[in-house]
Parts: structure tokens; C-alpha cells; sequence
């Protein structure tokens, strides 16, 4: 009876409603907002990525808008340049990207505070540098075109699944968004979530009580590079063109933003954040220009007045409505 009221629970039944409404959405809206609604999707896996460093392992990056572009010009050079086949590209282009991430994420650990954050800048201006400046392999500005999109999928009755349109691209991504929002909770959740957790809190304390603190940060380091080379595949395979912006650090930059104000180490975080920080300028028609300014001072108002972020703040309300009696940290 217990296990049936927590399946039954009503944090699981609001994610239940959530995701149902994601897969029916497609039906409702137009062509331009399910367009919007893949990018959204696209940025929730980036800032669930960064919910894993900086959420839960206290390590702030603002340059892992380099991952997403590692990922995303492994994945169209592999395809387009060598020809190899879609998937094998995306595991592989994965794979690069998790590479990366331990091979910077090992140096730049070593230092701590805002000289970690200053090394992650300077990779992902590298990384920027690398992919406007190395035309023959890169393209330069012109960037990479003609990038594929999955092959069919066989389906019974001698029909398929072709992703040649949009419906069929946004329910690839929405899978690949829940399967890494499910990976990250169980990780989260689990013993090794708990040490990175433990670190953000102290890590002199954690390091005293037997966790392998510079382990575990690359650890997270390197799950949270994976999560963004995903994003970057994604975004690649969908787009069909990409250019060096997409690595710019500025992009990095957003998906703090995007956490920030939805609320760092919490599960509904980054879905909240990422939704309203795009939906909301898009509604009003905000010229780009001006997003980066306002991102700036939407970060600057919730760091000061509501630094838990909306679903934090919203926790927080609800605790004390029940009275301290019934508080508890989850």
C-alpha cells in the first residue's frame, strides 16, 4: 500500500502530466513554436548538464559551450566529411566529447574558485578560435551543412519511421532529453551523487571522510561534457547546418543563466529555467541583441532576491506553509 501511494505521489503524477503533454503537444501548436519547442528541449539536456557540475557538484563552468560544439562538428564531420553512418557517428562523436571533457576537466580542476571558472572560458574561446579559424577542416564562419538526420526506422507491416520533418526529430530529442533526465536523477540519487554533493557542501569535509575529491569532480566533469555532447549532436542533426557560434562561451553562459533561475540541485530545474528564459523573450519578440542583456540582468535580480531560483523559491514557500514541523531537505 506504501509503494502504491509513492508511485502514486504527487511530484510523480505532476512529471506524468508533463511528459503526456509533451508528447501531444506536436498535434496542438504550429510549425514555428514546435520549432522553439525543440531548441527548448535541446537546452534543457546543456542545462541538466550543468545542474550535475554546478547544481550538485559545486564546480561553476562558463565553457561548456565548447562540449556542445565538440559535439556537434565531431558528429557532422564524421558524417558529411568520412561517411560514416549516423548512429555509429553519434556514439562516437559522444565518445570525443567525453574524451574532451576528462582531458581539460583534469588540469583545470587542480585550481578552484573563480580560476576554475576563468580556465573553462579561455577552452571554450580556444575551441572557438579553432573552429572559425581551421577553414579546411571546419569550414570557417560558413560553418558545416547538408548534416544528416537519423534513417528510417523499420516499423511492422512493412512501414517506417522516417524523420524527414519535424514531428518525428522532436520526439527523437524528447526521448533523448527523458533518458538523460532519468539517468541523471538515478546518478544524483545514488551513492556517487551523494559524494558530489557532499563536495559542493565542503569538499576539505568530504575529502576527510574518505571521498576522492579530484575523482569525483572529473567524474562529474566528464558525465556533464557527455550530457552537452548529446545536446550538440542533436542540435547538429537537427538543424542540418551549424556554425563556430554555436561553441561560443556566451552559450555557456546561457545555460547558467537558465539554472540559475530555475533553480540549481533541484530536478525541476533546469526544465523550468530553460522554458521560461526562451519562451519568454521569444513571446515578446526580443530582438537577440538584447538577450544577452537581459540574461545578465534576469541573472543579477534572481542571484540577489531569489537566489534558490523559481522551483527552489517554490519549495521553500511550501515548507514553510507546512508549518517546521513538517520540513524536510529532499
Amino acid at each position: 500500500m506504501k509503494s502504491m501511494r509513492n508511485a502514486l505521489s504527487p511530484v510523480r503524477i505532476v512529471w506524468l502530466a508533463a511528459l503526456v503533454l509533451a508528447v501531444i503537444l506536436p498535434s496542438f501548436i504550429s510549425s514555428y513554436l514546435l520549432s522553439m519547442l525543440v531548441l527548448v528541449c535541446i537546452w534543457i539536456i546543456v542545462t541538466i548538464s550543468m545542474n550535475l557540475l554546478y547544481g550538485y557538484t559545486g564546480q561553476l563552468s562558463l565553457g561548456h559551450a565548447a562540449f556542445l560544439g565538440i559535439g556537434a562538428y565531431s558528429f557532422a564531420l564524421l558524417t558529411v566529411e568520412v561517411g560514416l553512418g549516423y548512429w555509429p557517428a553519434f556514439f562516437v562523436s559522444i565518445a570525443i566529447t567525453g574524451v574532451a571533457g576528462f582531458l581539460i576537466g583534469f588540469p583545470a580542476l587542480r585550481v578552484k574558485g573563480p580560476y576554475f571558472v576563468l580556465v573553462t572560458i579561455a577552452f571554450a574561446v580556444i575551441i572557438n578560435l579553432i573552429l572559425l579559424s581551421w577553414s579546411e577542416v571546419t569550414k570557417g564562419a560558413n560553418g558545416i551543412s547538408d548534416i544528416p538526420r537519423p534513417p528510417a526506422i523499420p516499423l511492422p507491416f512493412g512501414s517506417e519511421l522516417a524523420f524527414t520533418s519535424q514531428v518525428p526529430m522532436y520526439y527523437l530529442i524528447l526521448f533523448f532529453l527523458v533518458l538523460i533526465a532519468l539517468i541523471n536523477n538515478r546518478l544524483v540519487h545514488s551513492l556517487v551523487g551523494r559524494t558530489f554533493i557532499a563536495i559542493s557542501w565542503d569538499e576539505d569535509l568530504a575529502q576527510s571522510i574518505g571521498v576522492n575529491v579530484m575523482r569525483r569532480k572529473l567524474l562529474s566533469f566528464t558525465i556533464s561534457a557527455i550530457y552537452t555532447g548529446v545536446a550538440g549532436v542533436l542540435y547538429a542533426s537537427y538543424n542540418s547546418v551549424i556554425t563556430p557560434h554555436l561553441a561560443h562561451f556566451i552559450q555557456g553562459m546561457n545555460s547558467v543563466v537558465f539554472l540559475v533561475v530555475g533553480g540549481a540541485a533541484t530536478v525541476a530545474g533546469p526544465f523550468v529555467g530553460t522554458l521560461v528564459m526562451m519562451a519568454v523573450p521569444e513571446a515578446l519578440q526580443v530582438l537577440p541583441i538584447l538577450k544577452i542583456t537581459i540574461n545578465g540582468f534576469v541573472l543579477l535580480i534572481f542571484i540577489i532576491f531569489l537566489p534558490a531560483g523559481i522551483v527552489g523559491g517554490f519549495s521553500l514557500l511550501v515548507s514553510r506553509l507546512r508549518g517546521p514541523e513538517r520540513t524536510r531537505i529532499s
